[in-house]
């Protein structure tokens, strides 16, 4: 009882710090992932905005070609493009003075590169020092049909197989590819490229994530990175899957989960896509950051737990050992009492009967039933002397039945000695029906059994009552093995003789045994038929009948009738086992017993 109070108290007071702490931090959990993507997804989208701004910048700068704004040499440098097929000096100073004062348009153009078509040459210009060559560069990807400008992705920087008087040692950059168009035919005339270092790219995306703790990609619709946190792989494929569901997503941002790898968590996105980029910004926060905040949580209420469970634990070892210990100390005196320690009457010495609590009331209650049943172990041994001596005066009175049997079988053979076999049969009939009847060591016996019994028991009325009864038997093959208990049938066909039969009557009697296999859906079951055609009994003696087989008396436990036969079916098989009795037509009775197989 003591472990029990103290695993209930403990159980009541962890279960609701234990259930806040797992709900507080499923909560936070949640809440904080909800406000980490909601804040990174924010954050994004403004870095969006930054970088379209510069790429529109970019792709401004390169109309200046056409425009001639800030440089007066522009105008006649996209007139040289578009007519002159033979590029002299001052053609060509032109036009590398041009390509140098675009090249200083944004501090990120690392170099331009610019290819006519018309004169088939191509000019680049780098760190203020120029250079051009016949023909084109035969390493440029294919222009897209579609569009005007793209930007290739990043790659590592080369002088466009141009000899130019200074080294430049290659770094990624970013490249915007112009396709430079003759306006009154909508003809190309050439090509214009500027290579941008990824400085500002990578300055704006270096402040949307924590190195080595998250990380953040910008992937072109083919999953090269453009920008990652690795600059060795800028221009690669994307190492993995993990991107692939960001890129092909047709929403403009969203977020999704990955677990694999050790970036398992949420992956946040959104879509830059113009005319000319069609890039994705991939943020991953991993589950470890996002669950820190709901951990530390955890972890504090995890600390004021112990400290107030340590305190909890004391409190109820003291509360359970306090209510306890009376009890113990009296299962103590009660073992002693056993052991033959104490005596009954010397209980005041030993349990302390002046406490006012339930403990008090219990041991005064258990002092009354120390001398109550010290009184009634007196009362039941002299009643038990007393039955002793009963049960050995009736033993003497007792007639052996073996002595008996004997002695009808005696009378029996002086019977067929005096040429009598009637009165032997009779003899024999009643010899079976005293052994059937006193063999104690059957009390379930087969149906076939029960029936002979009843056939010896009948040869012996026919006798007293000649012809003024008829029998019938109406038994099932196959019911005659089935194991029923011992004297029911008798009890039925006897009430008959006692109530039912009129001797002398004009009507002769007819007794109508039947046994049968039936079934009623649930279960299969041994159906039997004591009917007869007495006088029967009124309709209100029926319903008393009924309703005392419904509630049986306890005091008839001994005596054989249907109470008795009702009582002893349904112990030996179940509460299914049922007797009913109901009026015979045209007259009599009739008493079915269903017994469940």
């Amino acid at each position: 009882m003591r472990n029990k109070l103290i695993l209930f108290l403990l159980i009541a007071t962890l279960v609701p710090f234990i259930t806040s702490i797992v709900v507080s931090y499923i909560f936070t959990k949640e809440k904080v992932t909800e406000d980490t993507i909601t804040n990174n997804s924010a954050l994004i989208s403004q870095a969006k905005l930054n970088i379209l701004n510069y790429l529109n910048g970019v792709v401004q700068a390169s109309t200046t070609i056409y425009t001639g704004q800030h440089l007066s040499e522009l105008g006649q440098l996209y007139d040289i493009l578009e007519r002159d097929r033979e590029i002299d000096y001052m053609s060509d100073k032109v036009i590398k003075s041009g390509l140098q004062v675009m090249s200083h348009a944004v501090k990120e153009f690392k170099q331009v590169y610019l290819y006519a078509s018309v004169s088939d040459r191509s000019f680049v210009s780098s760190n203020d020092f120029q250079g051009s060559k016949i023909g084109k560069y035969e390493s440029l990807p294919p222009f897209p049909e579609d569009k005007t400008v793209y930007f290739e992705t990043t790659h590592l920087s080369h002088n466009y197989n141009i000899p130019i008087n200074v080294y430049s040692a290659p770094t990624p950059v970013l490249s915007m590819h112009r396709k430079l168009m003759y306006s009154p035919n909508n003809t190309s005339i050439g090509e214009l490229i500027i290579d941008l270092h990824l400085d500002l790219i990578s300055e704006i995306s270096q402040s949307l994530y924590t190195h080595d703790e998250e990380e953040l990609y910008i992937l072109d619709e083919k999953g090269c990175i453009v920008f990652g946190p690795d600059p060795a792989k800028w221009g690669q494929l994307l190492d993995g899957s993990w991107g692939d569901e960001a890129i092909r997503s047709t929403s403009d941002r969203g977020s999704y989960e990955w677990n694999k790898g050790p970036y398992a968590g949420i992956n946040v996105y959104e879509k830059m896509k113009t005319d000319y980029v069609n890039w994705t910004i991939v943020k991953r926060l991993p589950y470890e950051q996002l669950t820190q905040n709901a951990k530390q949580l955890a972890l504090i209420n995890s600390l004021v737990l112990t400290f107030f469970m340590l305190i909890v634990i004391g409190g109820t070892v003291y509360i359970s050992i306090k209510f306890t210990e009376p009890i113990k100390q009296l299962i103590r005196y009660i073992s002693r009492i056993q052991a033959g320690q104490v005596q009954l009457g010397a209980m005041d010495k030993d349990i302390e009967l002046t406490r006012t609590d339930e403990m008090g009331i219990l041991a005064n209650r258990f002092h009354g039933l120390m001398q109550d049943l010290n009184q009634m172990v007196m009362r039941e041994y002299r009643l038990e002397l007393a039955n002793k001596s009963n049960q050995l005066m009736a033993l003497q009175a007792q007639i052996n039945p073996h002595f008996l049997n004997n002695a009808l079988q005696s009378i029996g053979t002086l019977a067929l000695q005096h040429d009598a076999p009637k009165v032997y049969a009779l003899i024999a009939s009643l010899a079976k029906m005293m052994h059937y009847s006193m063999n104690t060591n059957e009390s379930v016996v087969p149906l076939g059994k029960e029936l002979d019994h009843i056939k010896a028991y009948l040869e012996l009325q026919k006798q007293r009552f000649e012809h003024q009864f008829q029998i019938a038997y109406d038994v099932e093959e196959g019911t005659k093995t089935i194991a029923v208990p011992k004297m029911i049938l008798q009890p039925l066909v006897e009430n008959y003789f006692k109530h039912g039969f009129k001797p002398g009557a004009d009507e002769i009697g007819l007794l109508h045994i039947e046994a049968s296999k039936q079934t009623d859906g649930r279960y299969d079951y041994l159906r039997l038929v004591v009917e007869d055609n007495g006088s029967g009994v009124t309709e209100e003696r029926l319903r008393e009948i009924r309703n005392r087989l419904s509630s049986p008396s306890t005091g008839e436990e001994n005596c054989i009738g249907l109470s008795n036969v009702l009582t002893r079916i349904k112990l030996y098989f179940t509460d299914d086992a049922t007797l009913d009795i109901e009026h015979a037509k045209p007259q009599g009775l009739r008493i079915i017993i269903h017994i469940p197989m």
